[in-house]
């Protein structure tokens, strides 16, 4: 499998997740002070409360980047041929997989713990446990969200670029999968609008695929100089 990806926003970010981290620990630690050794200052120890948290929410955010989601789908799909080219953040979409078996937006999630999707409110979440646990799993790990409107959004902007430089006459079907990258997730699919699997399962997913929503290497070849054009 060919890698294409961005290295230095990788580094950019993760450098921003340790400042933000860093940051937000120094504000709690300020609050805590100004609460135990001041009078009449709850101004300021909020004000430092939520800053401090608002930052290690931050550096969650950003955190991710340092943990390589490229990384670990990369080795998750390391036995594909090199008719399968994957893009991290040098595309409309974060990651994207495209080869044989079509065109992939993959969505990488670092959450643990038992996730499912829950149907009436059209979003994926966290299941068991007490109320504490649940708490500090969510204040702790990096939201789950609605993958699904991640997925049209990044759809969209990959409409956007190929109406640009591809044949309408030549349609092309783009899927997506959530990815679980935790050996500590237990992913309960149910009525979920597209695959959820763990990392250890994508290749089996996406190479299921290469028959109904196959590229042949013309087409390949167009995308790629479409999504990598040569300097």
């Amino acid at each position: 499998m060919k890698i294409i990806d961005n290295e230095a926003l990788y580094r950019r970010n993760s450098r921003l997740a340790l400042v933000a981290n860093l940051g937000g620990m120094l504000m709690l630690v300020a609050a805590v002070f100004v609460l135990f050794n001041t009078d009449g200052q709850l101004g300021r120890y909020f004000l430092f409360l939520l800053g401090g948290i608002l930052l290690v929410q931050l550096g969650l955010y950003f955190g991710r980047w340092s943990k390589r989601p490229d990384l670990a789908i990369n080795s998750a799909l390391k036995s594909l041929d090199d008719s399968y080219t994957i893009y991290h953040q040098r595309s409309p979409a974060q990651h994207l997989l495209i080869g044989p078996a079509g065109l992939w937006l993959l969505l990488p999630k670092f959450t643990s713990g038992e996730i499912f999707f829950n149907k009436e409110k059209q979003r994926w979440d966290l299941r068991g446990g007490n109320i504490f646990k649940r708490f500090w799993q969510r204040f702790t790990q990096e939201r789950l969200g609605r993958p699904h409107f991640e997925a049209m959004i990044e759809a969209g902007l990959l409409d956007r670029l190929l109406e640009k430089h591809w044949d309408a006459k030549d349609p092309l079907h783009v899927q997506a999968a959530v990815v679980f990258l935790s050996d500590q997730a237990n992913v309960q699919t149910g009525d979920a609008p597209f695959p959820a699997v763990l990392a250890k399962k994508l290749k089996g997913v996406v190479t299921k695929s290469e028959s109904d929503n196959g590229l042949n290497k013309a087409q390949l070849k167009r995308l790629n100089m479409i999504l990598n054009p040569p300097k």
